[in-house]
């Protein structure tokens, strides 16, 4: 069976969770700054936005084989400028897809 990386997720949801685990993680660590990475890992009704000390479930329709990982400085620049309501998410070849936008991603 093929692996596939392929959801859809609320746009709102998608944002607000990517800025949650950035920044939460800051309130309990020393020295401030942000989470340099995301993950995103599935779960049983969805998709699951992860940084080091934070983590925010997502609805979302779609298969999700495996953790990945993205930067999260350029997940937070792209997430908000995103045409429409849903985005689409799916991973191919070391590249995370936002609808047609695309960043270096890896699966871990």
């Amino acid at each position: 069976m093929k692996e596939v990386w392929a959801v859809s997720v609320d746009k709102r949801d998608l944002v607000e969770a990517i800025g949650h685990a950035r920044t939460r993680a800051t309130l309990r660590r020393k020295g401030g700054g942000f989470e340099a990475d995301v993950t995103f890992v599935a779960w049983e009704e969805g998709l699951s936005i992860r940084s080091s000390f934070a983590a925010m479930d997502l609805p979302a329709e779609g298969r999700w084989c495996s953790p990945v990982m993205a930067d999260g400085a350029a997940l937070r620049s792209v997430a908000p400028k995103l045409a429409g309501p849903r985005i689409a998410l799916r991973y191919e070849a070391g590249r995370l897809f936002l609808n047609a936008t695309s960043i270096p991603a890896r699966e871990i």
